[in-house]
């Protein structure tokens, strides 16, 4: 691409945005810190008149009656302790992942009113602040505060004020993965402006991608006169094919003309959790140091009484709804209530694994009957393991228990007994484990779980391989607020149906 071409394309592409956003640049934090004490200012009111008129009326001797101003102003500095909790995570200064920045304010808050109740009872105040005040307040923002923050960046990248431009240099497959995350991640506000690409027929990859009308403005060794012309000041190199000679070149010759350089490596498939980078700085030697996940014995703790409480729980909520449904499937057709079939579990260990009966009693000859007379079923069946449309073996009650995942309920019984886990790689069936080939390694660490990443991704539109890499890749990943947000993320899947057959 010459250089005229190049200014025509920023010249009728750039100006509007990157004008808005140098000037904007310097708004954003104020206005997020604006949001912020808004939504803690209308949490702190709210807890205090939930606390007076639903506690107070059922226990007024325990919560006496307390007036707002007199509360406020015993804590009217607890919005600039949370603010600073906040900044100390980062929130202000980092645009993250949406569930990411979650996690961050929820350790801010705890953080936070661990700091009010320390300082209250320094001051000797703490009598005048209701504990299940500061329960309710702490509860609320939990909930409030992520969502304040989503709506109001939201608000604030479509005027303008948050977005902020990116050039991408590189236009292959790791390229175009970053610029579709970055368009997912509409509250991180950045915009891909611009690709910078040496080799055209990379380019290829966008066309049949979201990102397929970012533009390319030329090529690498014109990285230097784009980012004076655009003053862009973040930069995304997705070049895994450069040398690591070539990559360190290169991140040192645009360092110094930007705010922020940002490598995307090689290294899919690497564990990502809890990862951390260490030096040595007399032979500037990096280090990544990655950890194992599920191999300490306090995370498999805490993983299992994670289990035991949430599963335990569910498992008395739903009680009702499970014999519904055992007589639902008694009185529709021939056969035993329940389905118990073997998988492999932790380290390949076999166990019966419980699940509402769906389909007829003489299922294995249906199906070797349909496939028989049905190339394309036959076909189906080879990459899915699994019929995708029509499925002769099922009942009436079967096909609505297979949409909303309700067969699956009964493997609760297999958590509460330490078979399986809420969360977790699907469980296979023995006669898998030879197809699962070098991936069984990673995926028998853990126990098998009801929901895991495969259900929350498409669940039976993903192919075989598809599903073994998910298992894999959380295994390698695991924690406690990954098995939260997959928990989340089930629900919303479970009642649209998506990917249920």
């Amino acid at each position: 691409m010459s250089s005229d071409t190049s200014d025509r394309v920023i010249t009728s592409n750039l100006p509007i945005t990157l004008k808005i956003a140098i000037v904007a640049r310097s708004l954003s934090t104020p206005l997020l810190v604006a949001i912020d004490s808004s939504a803690i200012l209308t949490v702190i009111i709210a807890s205090f008149y939930l606390r007076d008129s639903l506690f107070r009326s059922i226990f007024p001797t325990i919560f006496p009656e307390k007036l707002l101003a007199d509360t406020l102003s015993h804590i009217w500095w607890f919005p600039i302790v949370l603010i600073i909790c906040l900044s100390y995570e980062n929130l202000y200064q980092k645009r993250l992942p949406y569930w990411k920045e979650v996690e961050l304010i929820l350790k801010a808050i705890t953080l936070a009113v661990i700091f009010v109740v320390i300082i209250l009872y320094l001051s000797k105040t703490a009598v005048e602040v209701s504990r299940a005040l500061i329960g309710l307040i702490w509860l609320m923002l939990a909930f409030v505060l992520p969502l304040y923050r989503y709506a109001g960046k939201l608000l604030l990248t479509r005027i303008g004020v948050y977005k902020r431009p990116v050039l991408i240099i590189g236009a292959g497959k790791t390229a175009c993965l970053l610029a579709n995350a970055l368009r997912r991640e509409k509250t991180m506000g950045y915009e891909a402006v611009g690709i910078l690409n040496d080799r055209g027929e990379c380019a290829e990859v966008f066309t049949e991608a979201p990102a397929s009308d970012i533009p390319i403005l030329g090529k690498v060794e014109q990285a230097e006169y784009l980012i004076r012309k655009t003053r862009v000041q973040d930069i995304f190199i997705a070049m895994p094919a450069l040398s690591a000679g070539e990559t360190v070149k290169l991140v040192n010759r645009l360092q110094p003309l930007v705010s922020n350089v940002v490598l995307i490596p090689d290294l899919f498939g690497l564990s990502m959790s809890g990862i951390e980078a260490e030096c040595f700085f007399e032979e500037q030697v990096l280090m990544l140091n990655i950890k194992n996940r599920l191999k300490p014995v306090f995370n498999r703790a805490v993983k299992r009484l994670f289990d035991l409480v949430l599963g335990s729980i569910l498992f008395l909520f739903l009680t009702p709804l499970l014999f519904a449904i055992s007589i639902l499937i008694k009185l529709d057709s021939k056969g035993p209530v329940f389905y118990n079939g073997y998988r492999l579990g932790q380290r390949g260990k076999i166990f019966e694994c419980h699940k509402y009966r769906t389909m007829y009693d003489d299922s294995a000859e249906i199906l070797k009957n349909y496939l028989a007379n049905n190339s394309e079923a036959q076909k189906e069946w080879a990459k899915y393991r699994k019929l995708k449309g029509h499925d002769p073996r099922l009942t009436r009650v079967g096909k609505v228990l297979r949409r909303f995942s309700l067969d699956e309920l009964p493997q609760l019984i297999n958590v509460l007994t330490g078979e399986m886990s809420l969360v977790g790689p699907r469980p296979y069936l023995p006669s898998e484990k030879e197809a699962m080939e070098d991936w069984s390694e990673d995926i028998l660490v853990a126990k098998p779980g009801i929901t895991g990443l495969w259900q929350v991704s498409g669940r039976n539109l993903i192919d075989f391989d598809g599903r073994l890499k998910l298992g894999a890749w959380y295994v390698k990943n695991w924690s406690l607020w990954l098995d939260l947000i997959i928990l989340l993320k089930t629900f919303r899947v479970v009642i649209k149906g998506e990917g249920a057959y």
